[in-house]
């Protein structure tokens, strides 16, 4: 297997109390619940507006990752087998207009330190949030640096084409200090890199990298 990790240098900064030196993802996921929850409780009528995958709708995407963030290992396992129920019967029975707090209340237990999230929990989270900002426009920011540790563990686990595209090129994401894959370098943005390997969207457009800084001395 490539070594993908080599090429994702996420970060130069000094990582004491850094999330993924703990492997515990609670505290960024929980963020991100709460501002998915902001977004539904401002725009109830998403809901019933198309994903990014037009045969989902947005309330569809919500149960499906609160789903999986209440779900063990071996449910996850026994779902992509297709042998459980995509949904747990909570969420499922969970109405339209009360999935915004079904959320908020995810995000609350999980700032409680009730249970730990990883890193497959904050990228069905981060999914989702680049999901409602791409299809719908709206503001919800997402850390690069998250991107980027989702996009590693996304490629680490990617399926054709996903991973036919990452043994042929690089993805760069301009937007941070990050990149992942193998060959000539493609740049794009970060969330427009983690939403191909998660199979949300379409091969990466290619972007213009930013200039390098110029030295005012000279």
């Amino acid at each position: 297997m490539t070594d993908w990790g080599r090429y994702l240098p996420l970060s130069n900064r000094d990582r004491s109390g850094d999330t993924a030196a703990t492997g515990d993802w609670s505290r960024p996921t929980a963020a991100l619940l709460e501002q998915v929850a902001a977004v539904l409780d401002a725009h109830p009528a998403l809901l019933a507006s198309p994903s990014l995958r037009t045969e989902v709708p947005t309330a569809a995407a919500v149960r499906e990752t609160l789903s999986t963030l209440d779900a063990r290992w071996w449910t996850r396992w026994a779902r992509a087998l297709g042998a459980a129920e995509p949904l747990s019967p909570v969420v499922a029975a969970t109405p339209d207009d009360a999935l915004a707090s079904a959320v908020r209340a995810r995000a609350v237990a999980l700032g409680a330190a009730e249970r730990r999230a990883r890193i497959r929990d904050l990228g069905a989270v981060l999914v989702l949030a680049l999901d409602l900002r791409t299809a719908h426009g709206l503001p919800v920011p997402v850390e690069p640096f998250l991107c980027g540790a989702v996009a590693l563990d996304l490629a680490l686990r990617a399926r054709h084409p996903q991973r036919a595209l990452l043994s042929a090129r690089t993805l760069a994401a301009v937007d941070g200090d990050w990149q992942v894959g193998s060959g000539p370098r493609l740049p794009s943005t970060s969330a427009a890199i983690v939403l191909f390997l998660a199979g949300r969207a379409d091969l990466p457009p290619e972007v213009d990298e930013p200039l390098p800084p110029t030295d005012s001395s000279t």
